[in-house]
């Protein structure tokens, strides 16, 4: 897949990090294109595992594989911890994965982080550097730094004391690690040359507990490739000579941003873009996205457009009836 994905194209555009890419400016839409020679490929593309990262996720993906799992909201929101958009691959066999709500809820305490922010040359002497802090509690409170930071770009020293609050749920392993939790060691702490003093309250919330069951679907990623190719690809066809080289144009590159500076001529995006919202999508996971599987010039593509601001074409996306 392309270097930066299209949500990290896109949220970098409208943060101004990538105004040198044509279109930034104005974004449209967003195409990219990615071959597919292999049933492997294919399936790679069409299916998603967590993380590796993330061994939470991970963990309830192999209890469901194994024969299904309980598992509670991440946070007071409610919303089921998991939610693929399709097929998961694990140890190179696929599964659609099912949630329900159980209608039960599952009490755990959690802790209130209640930091506030105080001037260089306040006389709050910390005790530890944000750095030296265990890596649990450095990620809990990740965006602090940050904050640290705009304020001092931003000149708003003066309004200082600031508050700093983060409602965080520690495991237990992760509670022995910590440094903050259940009682914080430190009652001040250095952030970016900040004093930040630090106290910690318990918070017991409820959250409701979903079930997961896993049913196999393909025996292999090639074989899940295979079905998809057989059932979903269609071929692209009907372009114009304009259309042809500004698809090849795409494959080349991998990936085509429409804006008010790309010097592709008016129409020619739209007339591609027809080709594919005439077919029903493998994937929608944006409202304003899809993703579709093609064969053009003998060879098969993966190709997903997001029509940011091309409402006209954003209504016409129409999924596949069954996957």
């Amino acid at each position: 897949m392309p270097s930066i994905s299209r949500r990290e194209l896109l949220a970098g555009c409208a943060a101004g990090l990538t105004a040198g890419l044509a279109g930034c400016a104005d974004p449209d839409a967003v195409m990219y294109v990615e071959p597919v020679s292999a049933a492997t490929d294919i399936a790679t593309e069409a299916t998603t595992a967590p993380d590796s990262r993330d061994a939470e996720t991970a963990a309830l993906v192999a209890e469901t594989v194994a024969g299904g799992t309980n598992r509670t909201s991440r946070n007071d929101r409610g919303n089921p911890p998991y939610q693929p958009d399709r097929p998961v691959r694990y140890n190179g066999t696929v599964y659609d994965l099912d949630w329900n709500a159980t209608g039960r809820q599952q009490q755990r305490t959690e802790h209130l982080l209640s930091l506030t922010i105080h001037d260089a040359d306040s006389d709050y002497a910390p005790e530890v550097s944000f750095d030296e802090l265990p890596a649990v509690d450095q990620e809990r409170l990740t965006p602090l730094p940050r904050v640290i930071d705009n304020i001092q770009e931003a000149n708003e020293t003066a309004g200082l004391p600031e508050p700093f609050e983060r409602q965080a749920w520690y495991p237990p392993a992760e509670r022995e690690a910590s440094a903050l939790v259940p009682e914080p060691a430190y009652d001040t702490i250095e952030v970016n040359g900040y004093p930040v003093t630090v106290t910690v309250e318990p918070v017991t919330v409820q959250l409701p507990v979903f079930a997961y069951t896993a049913t196999e679907r393909a025996s292999s990623l090639a074989a899940f490739g295979r079905e998809l190719r057989s059932a979903h690809r269609f071929p692209l066809t009907g372009l114009s000579d304009a259309e042809h080289e500004f698809f090849k144009m795409v494959i080349e590159e991998g990936s085509f941003y429409k804006g008010g500076f790309d010097d592709v001529d008016d129409g020619v995006f739209e007339g591609v873009a027809d080709q594919f919202v005439r077919e029903p999508a493998l994937f929608t996971p944006y409202e304003s996205e899809a993703e579709w599987l093609t064969r053009y010039d003998g060879t098969d593509y993966w190709v997903t457009i997001d029509f940011v601001r091309m409402s006209e074409h954003a209504d016409r996306i129409q999924a596949v009836e069954e996957l």
